[in-house]
């Protein structure tokens, strides 16, 4: 899973005890499957505009 590089600041990939990715906000330690999902959430939530562009995809 991998997280492009502009939104490495605000995300990360964590993998739980049964070996399932998610990629982690890290303002709030919300977990997604997407990282358009995730996008959705740090600019809705959080007001990251960069995230915008990932979210419309």
């Amino acid at each position: 899973m991998e997280i492009p590089q502009d939104l490495k600041s605000y995300l990360q990939v964590e993998v739980d005890q049964w070996d399932v990715a998610h990629i982690v906000c890290i303002k709030c330690k919300k977990r997604f499957f997407t990282v358009r999902d995730a996008a959705i959430h740090l600019y809705r939530v959080h007001g990251v505009k960069v995230a915008q562009k990932y979210a419309e995809t």
